[in-house]
């Protein structure tokens, strides 16, 4: 039996796993990067975090 996990169904749909996200002006330059709010800087989905508490 083959136990392999999709890897990019695991990975932040926010940053597509880098854990980042590239702020653009208008002309398309990167002015900053910042870590991703949705994974935290991990570039995986956390899923646990989504429900009601």
């Amino acid at each position: 039996m083959n136990h392999q996990l999709d890897v990019n169904n695991l990975l932040c749909h926010h940053c597509e796993g880098k854990g980042y996200i590239e702020i653009r002006d208008c002309s398309g330059e990167i002015q900053c990067s910042q870590t991703c709010w949705f994974c935290h800087g991990t570039g995986i989905c956390n899923d646990s975090n989504d429900g009601d508490d």
